[in-house]
């Protein structure tokens, strides 16, 4: 098990931030960077849902310390409801703070084969286009980090090999086993069993689509000023753009996104002017002053963007769509 050359060229430069659990993935890929002499430091949200929460976050302590990096830990609240969703977005959130504040420009997640297949068939029950249905890639650009999967084309099976062979202490997840968490239920009936009988194939597959993909949509079309992203009005890309600012739309999200502008989760607005899509944290403010307001309305700046532009002293001159 090894990664790829591409992926640690990215990682031999810059700050990198390891989203840790304990678990076999994040483990097995800390001591894989360790072994690659990759630099790197650890984050981890403890949801205090298990019994062993609190061990898994002492023990990372200690790793942390034998191995001389720094950790950033978070202690979440008890979500009400749909707990994939808030702890994802939870853990998201506290990614990219500690990204922002400390400087890192590279996030390091243990995503693997069988995760991206588990994905591929939660978004194809629920359905979604190609772009959510291929949602996840090996370097993925947000607005202030990069997103690195470097087991994305690795099974679980190799994993747990790779930390058998050498060794490696890590803590199980019992959760794994509730199948009323949705992502549960699809691995344990569907994915693994597919995953362990064809995993070469998946790879191959997974590899032509992923190509074929940036060919279909070419994400290059999103392009980023001042914090706005910009790309044509098309549904895949603007679900893209809004993923990029660290929201995951669901179906009916999705299917109000071209009936025109609006605000997404209460967090991501979107607006559209001259054909063009325009994603960027949703801001309000408290009264606009007149002459800011006339030169916007004559520039035909969508009511939804003018707060934001103006809370970050953006010159509507220097706009470009």
């Amino acid at each position: 098990m090894k990664i790829k050359d591409e992926i640690l060229a990215l990682l031999k430069r810059g700050k990198n931030l390891l989203a840790f659990s304990y678990g076999s993935d994040s483990t097995a890929l800390f001591y894989l960077l360790v072994r690659e002499g990759i630099l790197f430091d650890l984050i981890m949200v403890n949801y205090k849902t298990r019994k062993n929460s609190d061990l898994e976050e002492l023990k990372a302590k200690e790793l942390a310390l034998k191995f001389h990096k720094k950790i950033f830990i978070e202690h979440a609240f008890k979500f009400q409801s749909n707990f994939e969703k808030n702890a994802r977005d939870f853990r998201y959130e506290f990614f990219e703070k500690i990204c922002l504040e400390q400087g890192y420009d590279k996030l390091i997640l243990a995503h693997h084969l069988n995760d991206q297949f588990e994905w591929f068939l939660m978004q194809l029950s629920r359905g979604a286009g190609l772009a959510e249905i291929l949602g996840m890639s090996e370097c993925e650009k947000r607005q202030n980090y990069t997103l690195l999967r470097p087991l994305l084309f690795v099974s679980k099976n190799e994993i747990l090999t790779f930390l058998s062979k050498n060794e490696i202490f890590y803590f199980e997840d019992e959760s794994n086993e509730n199948e009323k968490y949705f992502r549960n239920y699809m691995r344990k009936n569907f994915s693994n069993a597919f995953v362990n009988e064809f995993d070469k194939g998946l790879k191959r597959s997974f590899s032509y689509l992923s190509e074929e993909r940036k060919k279909l949509y070419d994400f290059e079309n999103i392009k980023e000023s001042q914090g706005l992203l910009i790309c044509p009005k098309n549904a895949s890309l603007i679900a893209r753009a809004v993923k990029m600012k660290g929201l995951l739309l669901s179906a009916a999200q999705r299917k109000e996104l071209l009936k025109g502008d609006c605000v997404l989760g209460g967090k991501i607005a979107l607006v559209y002017k001259n054909e063009k899509a325009v994603v960027f944290k949703y801001e309000t403010c408290e009264k606009l002053p007149k002459n800011f307001k006339e030169e916007c309305r004559i520039a035909k700046i969508p009511r939804l963007l003018r707060a934001y532009l103006y809370n970050h002293k953006i010159d509507i001159s220097s706009l470009n769509f």
